[in-house]
């Protein structure tokens, strides 16, 4: 159910703009929904026109002196779809910003979504608060989406050849296009990416090979450049449907790797990296040889990198208790013979790279 609003509540800071007289299609099949989205934007100084389905928005956009600076789209509707409204929307004008909204979390419709064009979508229920900063994104003069900024930086990326972890400071900006608030998501990469390393060279992992491995290491998040933004910024606990959202990330990132041949190997990791050696990870339950030798590797430092950074709920734990507790799942979780290799590694190597990519907040928010 729509949440009600407090009376005269300015949701977003709105005296802060001016002027503000941009037009946001609605489009949605429930009146009530309609009239809540009309509701949440009208009080930060948006216009808004709503339709009850795609059909009646398209009548509308043809007409002469008709026009809209943003679609805000359920996806689930009678006839037309929301998809395949974009899909005609874009047919007309391609850089119109459509942002839509789901009801039901499923794969097929998030990747549909990303591939058809989506700017970005939201799940239900939606709160006032995601609503307006996805519109105000997408409506600031000569915005990107995350995805193209996403799709400008790998590119980028890619331009300047091989990868290495001592020069992943140029994903800065990617990584904050992702959408996360804070520094440590880089700096996590960064570490994952000096372990993965370590054990690549221990392995006797040519150079090419040690290359891949640190790519598919620094980018095994991408994919949540695709997932909705008000899962993945939530404060509090996930869900179980929240939780299937956040499970599509492995796939997406995929989904984008692997449109860059060069990518293909470090892709193959992102696709595996949540997979577990036992074929009870996710999202295709391999199981041991079948999961990718790099992401063997990755599951292992990813692992042990989330037991001795800070959480929220929790201090760092010490390298000695990690290394116990990946000792404990070994050949369940992780690759006996890679923890092994794993274990061996030294003290010293481990705590230097920790002290050179030490958790700490973006430059300008947190």
């Amino acid at each position: 159910m729509p949440l009600p609003l407090l009376p005269q509540q300015k949701l977003n800071g709105a005296g802060d703009r001016k002027g503000m007289s941009q037009t946001v299609l609605i489009v949605d099949d429930e009146a009530s929904m309609r009239a809540y989205l009309s509701d949440v934007l009208t009080r930060d100084d948006y216009r808004c026109e709503s339709f009850s389905n795609g059909l009646e928005l398209l009548s509308y956009l043809g007409e002469a002196g008709n026009e809209g600076d943003l679609v805000l789209s359920d996806i689930n509707m009678p006839g037309l779809s929301g998809i395949d409204l974009l899909r005609t929307a874009h047919a007309v004008d391609p850089d119109l910003p459509v942002i839509l909204i789901s009801g039901v979390c499923e794969l097929g419709l998030a990747l549909d979504a990303l591939n058809a064009g989506a700017a970005d979508y939201l799940l239900k229920p939606v709160l006032p608060r995601d609503v307006l900063d996805l519109v105000q994104k997408h409506l600031r003069p000569l915005d990107e989406s995350r995805q193209s900024i996403a799709r400008r930086e790998l590119r980028q990326f890619l331009s300047y050849g091989r990868a290495s972890h001592d020069d992943a400071g140029r994903l800065d900006a990617f990584y904050q296009a992702l959408g996360f608030k804070r520094y440590e998501t880089l700096q996590h990469c960064k570490r994952v990416a000096g372990y993965a390393d370590l054990i690549g060279r221990a392995r006797g992992l040519s150079g090419s090979e040690l290359s891949r491995l640190q790519t598919g290491s620094l980018l095994h998040d991408i994919g949540k450049v695709g997932i909705l933004r008000n899962v993945l910024l939530k404060a509090g606990p996930l869900n179980d449907d929240e939780w299937e959202v956040i499970r599509l990330h492995p796939e997406i990132g995929w989904e984008m790797l692997s449109e860059y041949p060069e990518l293909q190997p470090a892709a193959e990791i992102v696709y595996a990296h949540h997979e577990r050696f036992d074929g009870k990870g996710y999202p295709r339950k391999l199981r041991a040889d079948a999961i990718p030798f790099g992401a063997r590797i990755f599951s292992i430092v990813d692992a042990f990198d989330a037991m001795t950074s800070d959480r929220p709920y929790r201090a760092a734990q010490p390298i000695e208790h990690a290394r116990s507790e990946i000792k404990k799942c070994s050949g369940a979780q992780f690759d006996a013979d890679l923890v092994e290799s794993f274990l061996k590694l030294p003290l010293k190597q481990l705590q230097l790279i920790q002290e050179t990519h030490q958790d700490k907040a973006w430059s300008e928010g947190a």
